[in-house]
C-alpha cells in the first residue's frame, strides 16, 4: 500500500498572509499613535514659547513707570514719546501702545501686539482718551502662524 506522506510542520501560504496583513494593520495603528503624539508635543511646544514671550514681554512692561507724569493728571496721548524708538528707550508703560512686532528675530514665526488704554477699574473696560484714571489696561498678544493666538491682559495701577 502507497501512504502518502503528509508534511504539518509548515504554515500554509493563507495563513501567512493573515500574519502579514494584522501586523501591517497594528503597525499602521502605531504609526498613526507616534504622528499623533509628535504633533502634541510640537504643539506643546509652542504654546510653552507663546507663554515665555508674553511673560517676557509683560515684565518689560511693568518694569516701566505707569506714566511720564510722576503725578496726576496722566498724560492724554498714549504711545510711543518723541525720539523714543525701540523698547530700550520706553520709560513708560503707555509707550507700549500699538507696540508691534509680525516676527521675532530670536523666535521667527511669533508676533506680539500691544494695546494700551486708560480704564475703569470696576468694568475693566476702555474709557474715553480724555479721561484718565488712575488704572491703565494693558492687553498683549502672541501670535503664531499655525496656532491660535494667546492674549493676557494686565490692569495696572499708578500706585496712588
Amino acid at each position: 500500500m502507497i501512504s502518502r506522506y503528509k508534511n504539518n510542520r509548515g504554515f500554509t501560504l493563507v495563513e501567512v498572509s493573515v500574519v502579514v496583513i494584522i501586523l501591517t494593520l497594528a503597525f499602521m495603528v502605531f504609526l498613526k499613535a507616534l504622528n499623533t503624539g509628535k504633533s502634541v508635543r510640537v504643539n506643546s511646544e509652542i504654546r510653552t514659547i507663546q507663554g515665555s514671550i508674553l511673560s517676557d514681554i509683560e515684565n518689560q512692561i511693568r518694569s516701566k513707570r505707569f506714566d511720564e507724569n510722576t503725578n496726576a493728571p496722566w498724560s492724554n496721548v498714549l504711545g510711543l514719546d518723541n525720539g523714543e524708538i525701540s523698547v530700550e528707550q520706553f520709560d513708560d508703560i503707555d509707550d507700549f501702545d500699538e507696540y508691534s512686532i509680525q516676527s521675532l528675530i530670536d523666535y521667527p514665526g511669533f508676533g506680539i501686539y500691544v494695546d494700551v488704554f486708560y480704564a475703569n477699574p470696576e468694568t475693566k473696560f476702555r474709557v474715553p482718551q480724555s479721561l484718565q484714571t488712575n488704572y491703565k489696561n494693558v492687553a498683549v498678544t502672541i501670535s503664531h502662524g499655525t496656532l491660535a493666538s494667546i492674549s493676557d491682559t494686565m490692569i495696572i495701577s499708578s500706585g496712588i
